[in-house]
């Protein structure tokens, strides 16, 4: 009897490939954040996020 997995590859989580896309993941989380910082107080308000939260999250790194 066979039984089929339907389970993701587990991401590389050493070398160089591992390293890459966690910087990449950082970087475009603080490109994420920083476009939350620039955004009018109309279209956070429809998110549901107070100038002040997306202040804080625009200063933040990680």
């Amino acid at each position: 009897m066979f039984t089929l997995s339907r389970t993701r590859p587990v991401p590389a989580r050493h070398g160089r490939l591992g390293l890459i896309a966690r910087v990449a993941r950082v970087l475009e989380t603080r490109r994420t954040r920083m476009a939350l910082g620039k955004l009018d107080d109309h279209l956070l308000e429809d998110i549901g996020v107070s100038r002040e939260i997306a202040r804080q999250e625009g200063r933040r790194f990680l």
